[in-house]
């Protein structure tokens, strides 16, 4: 199970504070330590040397030492705090000490040495002599005892405080983390609308708690659109499904004459062919939204696209009184030729199908830079202001009776907003009630040349 990061943050904290310490500590107790055994190192190398200097070597009375009777009585005092010396002659024959009970066993070498307790010196003469002065350390060493405590101590209440500090900042630092964490805790399928609070969250975290409302936001819309396509969706379906059943169940009620029998799977087929375009929609949508769907990436001439479009729906134009009809060069688009023939059959059926005896349809192609822009208008029944902002939604409509009338199922202006989007392109509508509609798409040129 993973930690908390406060608790991490604090360890490392810890880890790093402590090895500070610890260096600072052993700097200043290495430093303090060379100061006070220098001190007796110097004294005692002074002392040596003096007494190397003063000692003569008589044929007749041995080794004497010519110093004052007051300097020797200083190594002749009994104490720790007293200096203390001793002679040998070359080959470790002992000649004396200052004081009487010495045991100092000799030194192998010249040099420092310690020895319980005691720092010592053993240098030679001129004549050969091995001399040793040497005092107790026991005080001074006391001395570091209780400075080395006294900085652990001081390093522990240090690390202590500084830890307490640590706890407490952060602390401070990770609240807004932890609102962040409880806020998006809280968010469900059933509760979207849960913010955080910005204000309250400051420097980076400020800017990372503005990205997950941004998210949030998305997401609740995301939420929102998909409840609305699943009502809808179901909402779409109940219709030729309810008809389907009605139509089945009247029908077997009793025998039926055959032009009964036949009206009635007329009506059955009817709401089935409109539940197949529902789901055929759907699928279509569906596969976009997951990323199934790939368009193509032909040379499309777009003039003979829009002319075949026209041909498909030129016997429904027809029968309802409106004329299709369109105009302009032969150009290129780079796409694919099924989606983009999907999208004028959308605008040209709606144009026909929203549209009044005596109307027409007209296409319009033209370029613009390396854009081409095509225009579909219709002189029908045009569509209120306030609902073009939603026309491309799915299972939107202007008018719901009047949409099943013509036989539209709500899907074929989303459809084909994805296919131009897919494109690079753009699709708009504008028009006016009673004046007509005109959606206008507009689609990047191909790069290679126009076909005149």
């Amino acid at each position: 199970m993973f930690g908390s990061i406060r608790t991490i943050l604090l360890g490392w904290y810890a880890l790093i504070l402590l090895l500070t310490i610890g260096v600072f500590g052993g700097v200043l107790y290495a430093s303090q330590r060379r100061a006070i055994l220098g001190e007796v190192d110097e004294r005692i190398r002074n002392h040596s040397a003096a007494i190397a200097a003063a000692t003569e070597v008589d044929p007749l009375d041995g080794v004497e030492i010519e110093l004052s009777e007051d300097y020797l009585g200083l190594f002749r005092r009994e104490g720790p705090a007293h200096p203390y010396f001793a002679v040998w002659r070359p080959g470790g024959e002992f000649v004396f000490a200052s004081r009487e009970g010495l045991a100092i066993p000799f030194p192998e070498r010249a040099g420092f040495r310690d020895r319980q307790q005691r720092r010592e010196i053993a240098i030679e003469s001129s004549l050969g002599l091995l001399i040793l002065v040497g005092q107790h350390t026991g005080e001074r060493r006391e001395d570091l005892r209780e400075f080395l405590g006294l900085l652990i101590g001081s390093g522990l209440a240090v690390m202590g405080l500084a830890l307490l500090g640590g706890w407490f900042l952060s602390g401070r630092v990770l609240a807004p983390i932890r609102r962040i964490s409880r806020t998006a805790s809280e968010i469900s399928g059933s509760n979207l609308s849960g913010r955080i609070d910005v204000g309250r969250t400051e420097s980076e975290l400020g800017r990372l708690a503005i990205t997950l409302n941004e998210a949030f936001e998305r997401l609740q819309e995301a939420f929102e659109r998909q409840s609305r396509f699943t009502a809808d969706a179901s909402h779409e379906l109940r219709t030729p499904v309810s008809i389907i059943l009605t139509s089945a169940e009247q029908t077997l009620e009793r025998d039926r004459d055959p032009a009964e029998y036949r009206e009635s799977l007329e009506a059955v087929l009817r709401a089935a062919r409109r539940m197949k375009g529902i789901v055929d929609g759907l699928l279509t949508l569906s596969r976009a939204d997951s990323g199934a769907l790939t368009m193509g990436h032909d040379g499309v001439e777009l003039a003979e696209l829009v002319e075949e479009s026209l041909g498909l729906f030129a016997p429904m134009a027809k029968e309802r009184g409106v004329t299709l009809s369109w105009s302009g060069p032969k150009l290129l688009v780079s796409g694919d030729r099924v989606a983009l023939q999907e999208v004028f059959a959308n605008l040209v059926s709606n144009g026909i199908r929203y549209n009044r005896p005596g109307g027409s349809v007209s296409v319009s192609l033209e370029e613009d830079g390396d854009r081409i822009l095509a225009a579909v208008t219709d002189t029908g029944i045009g569509i209120p202001a306030e609902h073009l902002p939603h026309l491309f939604e799915r299972f939107y409509r202007v008018d719901e009776a009047r949409s099943r009338e013509a036989g539209g199922n709500g899907l074929g202006l989303a459809i084909s907003k994805w296919i131009v989007e897919s494109h690079g392109g753009s699709i708009a509508v504008g028009g006016r009630v009673g004046e007509g509609t005109t959606f206008t798409v507009v689609l990047p040129r191909d790069p290679g040349e126009d076909l005149g």
